[in-house]
């Protein structure tokens, strides 16, 4: 019996390709975007950790400085006067390429890092360019792919641009990477010995960390190691600061996977969909089956047995799509880390079994939870019910009631825990989950009630042919139902996304026209370590001061300070009267802030790190000095979307602490009628690579540029899941062609002309797609909501305003009604080739 089940089970799927093909292409879809998502994210941040092993190797340590970087006598003092040996100095920043490539420079001392077994070191056993490194000025090392796309060889000199200059270093060998993973990570890195690395990057007497090779036991070691550092300096693990570069993106990485889970949410209701369709279309068959003798668990064995290799080949071709998908993310997911959380030097694509194990399990078990409510459905019916088509449909109307009782208690259920669950960004995406899944089993109740209104109407008008299309809808709950509230869930999620989007966009674009007060701003690249760079900086702010067209400046410097222990970014503002109108703050203390901004201990904070640190106006940050610890109050929390957060204080309470390291930035702010083109052009001649100068206008378009960058992701994933919803209407015009063929040919066989016919497909189509579009409108809104107020602001720490766009909803009804027309041409043009007879025989 079991043979011939089996036989009958593969002649049927055979005999139904286009249906097979959309289920297996339902799953890979899901599959796919869901494993690219966690293969590029994965990949983004294990780049960061490789890049930093291939001069690092096996340190378990590192002490970083806040300000100013650390003194090299910290370095000897340790090694020597403490007896540290396992001790390796860095010094690194970035430099340009006259090709407009930026590399990382490492400089570090080559027989010190060898007890570190670092990759670079590992690929290259010769000490003699060890000693050349040291002995001979000016010499690097780069990787043989490094070499060979810039067309070098050995003994050729490449320049290199930095804050300091432009420098000449000359290549004395190439490194030749043994796996994948080392050549992604040195090539973007130029390896060169301290001295030239301080040399050309302008850090004279300074380093930018110390690595350091301890057993987590020896606390002892650890002890000594603090008693002896700078009040500027901290120690921390390797795997603290890992964690710490991971913890930034965490919420972007959530948002992201939550996306990918939208996806293949949405193709649930395909799966669903298709699997109920298989097992409808042989009812009879099944009723036949069950009449001879076939049992219950048989049946559902067979069912469950088709369910799980479908899944295994959908899933498969989802891994293999997903591993494309995720190389074309990976740029994008790359660019957003880079921009707004830290650099990564190199990402390629790396594919781990545990990644891709969490993507099968996906696959397997969202298919097999899909096919479960059909397959018991099949097995509970006795054999003459099962063979009744409209004992099937009054089974679904009595389970719509059901399913939209439970989608009235998910709603609210998912909006509590929306709003009301902390600052856990985990349980407001649930939240949303939850208030989709709702929606969508609220969606066949809100399409029979629609459709009843619809027949009323058209009827009255158009006659039986006008009551059709929604009688024809509401007929085939079963089957249209679905498809309406897959469409429906991915236009909500696609309307949520654009006015979340939109209201963000118009944010930024409000901040951005606010903060730009200059007309121009000169930028100073490089790593603000040296003290000595810092009167290079005042003789150019002197000098741009002195010209005729310039009314006044401001200047920025953005530095490192520890602040309740732990690395912060800070800004160091010396502002005039117009700069300060840029600010908009969201608290603030009473009786004014920039007066004491000036003459007090005070600091003001930008929302991000108001939200994430907790930190509210009148409450203190304590910051190490080398007068020890700084209590400074917090005066004002002002808005900020570049960073995910940041302190700022004026250069005069920073200069009472710590030195001078001259400026990131100035503003220009030209005289009454100058002409700004001029003026930029005559102050760009006194500036010298990597120093530039750009209107505010540039700088805005730059930035709104960067910010469309940011959300191509978003979109790419968001179309996906529109795609898999058309797929899944697709998927259920076709089923109905197959099953109404005997239905509309008698509607044939009874006068109703070809044409009437495909207009009768057609409107069903069409109000199909209309009930997804006017039901996604109010849902969408609320996902918008959620996402601004909740979603956004527990990851990021950003506030914004709805900014409602009657674009989007119009947008949003339009691809609706849009993919469900285009989704039933071939179902509508099909069945208008129906033939009379064939339906009058089988009858």
């Amino acid at each position: 019996m079991r043979s011939v089940l089996s036989r009958a089970s593969r002649n049927f799927l055979w005999r139904h390709p286009w249906q097979l093909a959309l289920a297996l292409l339902g799953i890979a879809l899901g599959v796919a975007v869901v494993i690219a998502i966690e293969l590029a994210m994965e990949s983004a941040l294990t780049a960061f950790d490789q890049t930093r092993k291939v001069f690092s190797g096996t340190a378990t340590h590192r002490i970083l400085a806040g300000n100013g970087g650390l003194d090299e006598k910290l370095y000897t003092r340790l090694r020597v006067e403490q007896g540290i040996q396992q001790l390796s100095p860095i010094v690194s920043g970035y430099v340009g390429l006259p090709n407009d490539d930026r590399f990382r420079l490492v400089g570090v001392d080559p027989f010190v890092e060898k007890s570190f077994r670092s990759a670079w070191q590992q690929e290259n056993s010769d000490t003699d360019y060890f000693a050349r490194l040291i002995t001979e000025p000016g010499t690097a090392l780069i990787s043989e792919q490094t070499a060979a796309r810039l067309n070098l060889k050995v003994d050729d000199e490449i320049m290199v641009a930095t804050g300091n200059g432009e420098h000449r270093l000359k290549i004395i060998a190439l490194l030749s990477p043994s796996h994948a993973i080392s050549e992604q990570a040195l090539s973007g890195l130029i390896v060169t010995d301290i001295a030239t690395a301080q040399e050309a990057l302008g850090l004279f007497g300074r380093l930018s960390s110390i690595d350091a090779l301890i057993d987590n036991e020896a606390s002892e070691t650890l002890a000594q190691i603090r008693r002896v550092l700078p009040s500027d300096a901290l120690l921390l693990s390797a795997g603290e600061q890992s964690e710490a570069m991971r913890e930034m993106t965490r919420a972007f990485s959530i948002n992201l996977k939550a996306l990918g889970l939208l996806s293949l949410m949405v193709g649930l209701f395909l799966i669903y969909n298709t699997m109920t369709f298989l097992v409808v279309q042989r009812r009879q068959l099944i009723g036949s089956l069950r009449a001879m003798g076939v049992t219950r668990r048989q049946v559902f064995q067979l069912i469950i047995g088709e369910a799980f290799w479908l899944a295994v080949t959908g899933t498969t071709i989802g891994v293999v799509l997903g591993m494309a998908l995720a190389q074309g993310l990976l740029h994008l997911i790359s660019g957003t880390i880079d921009a707004f959380y830290f650099r990564i030097d190199a990402a390629a694509l790396r594919v781990t079994p545990v990644q891709l194990g969490k993507g099968i399990l996906l696959g397997l078990g969202a298919t097999l939870l899909a096919v479960l409510p059909p397959a018991l459905e099949a097995t509970r019916l006795p054999p003459m019910t099962v063979l009744v088509r409209s004992r099937l449909e009054s089974g679904v109307r009595r389970l719509v009631r059901i399913t939209g009782l439970a989608g009235g208690l998910l709603i609210p259920a998912g909006l509590a825990l929306a709003l009301f669950s902390g600052k856990s960004v985990m349980p407001g995406l649930f939240g949303i989950f939850l208030l989709l899944f709702g929606f969508a089993l609220l969606t066949p109740v809100f399409t029979l009630l629609a459709m009843a209104l619809i027949e009323r109407v058209f009827g009255r008008f158009l006659g039986i042919l006008g009551r059709l299309p929604a009688r024809m809808v509401s007929a085939e709950i079963s089957r249209t139902g679905i498809a309406i509230a897959a469409l429906m869930m991915a236009v909500a999620a696609t309307i949520g996304m654009e006015l979340m989007i939109g209201s963000f966009r118009q944010t930024v674009q409000e901040w951005l026209q606010g903060t730009l007060r200059a007309d121009l701003y000169v930028s100073l690249p490089g790593e603000k370590k040296s003290i000595a760079g810092a009167a290079g900086d005042r003789q150019l702010k002197a000098r741009l001061a002195d010209h005729a067209g310039v009314q006044m400046l401001s200047s920025v410097l953005t530095t490192h300070i520890i602040a309740d222990e732990a690395l912060t970014k800070v800004s160091v503002f010396d502002l005039n009267a117009r700069a300060r109108r840029g600010f908009t703050f969201k608290q603030a203390a009473p009786g004014g802030v920039w007066d004491r901004f000036e003459r007090e201990q005070t600091v003001i904070v930008t929302e991000p790190y108001a939200y994430h640190h907790d930190v509210k106006v009148g409450q203190t940050i304590m910051m190490r000095t080398e007068q020890g610890q700084q209590p400074f109050e917090v005066l004002a929390v002002y808005a900020d979307y570049s960073d995910p957060g940041h302190l700022a204080m004026s250069r005069r309470n920073y200069q009472r602490y710590w030195p001078d390291l001259g400026y990131s930035g100035i503003g220009i702010y030209a005289k009454p009628g100058v002409d700004l083109k001029q003026l930029e052009d005559q102050l760009g001649q006194s500036l010298k690579a990597p120093q530039s100068i750009r209107s505010s206008q540039a700088i805005y378009q730059a930035s709104m540029d960067l910010f469309e960058q940011t959300f191509t992701v978003t979109e790419t994933l968001r179309w996906l899941s529109a795609i898999i919803a058309f797929v899944g209407v697709f998927s259920a015009l076709m089923a109905l062609q197959f099953e109404r063929t005997r239905q509309l040919g008698v509607l044939r066989a009874i006068g109703i002309t070809p044409m009437q016919l495909t207009a009768l497909i057609t409107g069903e189509t069409g109000l199909m797609g209309l009930a997804a579009g006017l039901f996604a409108v109010p849902v969408g809104y609320i996902v918008a909501y959620v996402l601004i107020f909740v979603i956004y602001l527990r990851s990021f720490g950003w506030t914004m305003a709805f900014h409602v766009n009657v674009t989007i909803i119009c947008q949003g009804l339009a691809l609706a009604f849009g993919a469900a027309l285009f989704a039933g041409v071939l179902p509508a043009l099909k069945m208008a080739r129906t033939r009379p007879v064939e339906a009058l025989r089988n009858e």
